[in-house]
C-alpha cells in the first residue's frame, strides 16, 4: 500500500473542530493556543487538520499573533471511508464495556482508538463501580478528547464516537452483525473461533465486543446477551483487568478482520 500524505512524520496535525464551514477551518479546543504558544508556529508553516469525519487537510497558518491563529487551505484533501463502508480497512467495530475508574478509563479510550474501534459504548453493568456508573459533562469530554489525541497519533480520520452510558440490555435492543462476548472461563479459545467467522460490520449492524466490569456480568446479563446469539470468547487461561481484556479482544477481532479483507482484495487483483 502506498504511503499517505498524512503519514509524513514531518507533518503536524491538528484536530479540527470538524469539516470546513464556508472554507473556514476552525481547531479543536486547546489547539490554536498548543500551535502558537508552544510549537510556536508562524505564518506560512504547513500542518494537517483532521475533521474527524473522514478528512485531513493540507493547511498553512495565514495569522500567529497574541490576537489569534487562523489557517487556510493549501491543497485538496485526502479522504478514507468510514470504518465498515467500502473500501475501509477496517469492519465497523464496537467495544461495549464498563468503563474502569479515573485516568484509566482515558487511558482505554486513547489504546481502544489506536487499534482501530469505531464507537464505544460505555456500560452500567451491574457490578461496575459507582464511578463507572456516574455519567458527567466532565468525564464524557475527557474520553472525546482522548479519542482526539489518539487520533491524531494514529492518523486515524475519523473520530470514533463515544456513547452516553446505558444498561446492557438497553444496547442489546440494536441489532448486530457479530455479538463477542469475553468469557475466561466458558468461552471458546479465540483464535480458532474468530477464524471461522467473517467479522465484518457496518455502521447499521456492526460487530460488537462486550467487556464486563471488573466483577464479571451478572449471570442475568449473561444469559440476556447469549440469548441474543453472543458468542462468548476466552483470551487466555487468566483473569484479565478490563482494558487489557478490551485491548487484547479488540486487537484479535480488528486483525482478523483486516487479514481478511487484505485476502480478499488480493484475489481480486488475482482475478484482473
Amino acid at each position: 500500500m502506498a504511503p499517505r500524505p498524512s503519514d509524513d512524520p514531518r507533518v503536524r496535525r491538528f484536530a479540527l473542530a470538524g469539516p470546513p464551514e464556508g472554507g473556514r477551518f476552525l481547531l479543536a479546543a486547546g489547539e490554536a493556543e498548543h500551535a502558537r504558544r508552544v510549537l510556536r508556529l508562524r505564518v506560512g508553516d504547513r500542518l494537517l487538520g483532521l475533521d474527524g469525519a473522514g478528512a485531513a487537510w493540507p493547511l498553512v497558518v495565514v495569522n500567529a499573533d497574541a490576537r489569534g491563529f487562523e489557517v487556510a487551505s493549501a491543497g485538496e484533501p485526502e479522504r478514507e471511508p468510514a470504518p465498515g463502508e467500502h473500501g475501509a480497512a477496517l469492519p465497523w467495530i464496537e467495544v461495549c464495556v464498563a468503563l474502569p475508574r479515573g485516568e484509566r478509563a482515558e487511558a482505554l479510550v486513547e489504546r481502544l482508538v489506536q487499534l482501530g474501534v469505531a464507537a464505544i459504548r460505555p456500560l452500567a453493568a451491574q457490578r461496575a463501580s459507582p464511578e463507572a456508573r456516574a455519567e458527567g459533562t466532565r468525564r464524557a469530554t475527557r474520553l472525546v478528547r482522548a479519542a482526539r489525541e489518539a487520533c491524531k497519533q494514529a492518523v486515524r480520520l475519523w473520530v470514533p464516537e463515544i456513547h452516553p452510558l446505558e444498561e446492557p440490555m438497553r444496547a442489546l435492543t440494536r441489532a448486530a452483525s457479530l455479538d463477542l462476548r469475553l468469557d475466561p472461563r466458558d468461552g471458546a479459545a479465540a483464535f480458532p473461533a474468530l477464524a471461522a467467522l467473517d467479522p465484518w460490520g457496518t455502521r447499521a449492524a456492526p460487530v460488537r465486543l462486550w467487556v464486563g466490569p471488573e466483577g464479571g456480568f451478572t449471570e442475568e446479563e449473561v444469559a440476556a446477551l447469549d440469548a441474543a446469539g453472543a458468542r462468548a470468547l476466552r483470551l487466555g487461561p487468566h483473569i484479565l483487568r478490563i482494558e487489557t481484556a478490551a485491548e487484547a479482544g479488540l486487537a484479535l477481532v480488528a486483525a482478523a478482520a483486516h487479514a481478511r479483507r487484505h485476502a480478499e482484495l488480493a484475489r481480486e487483483q488475482a482475478r484482473r
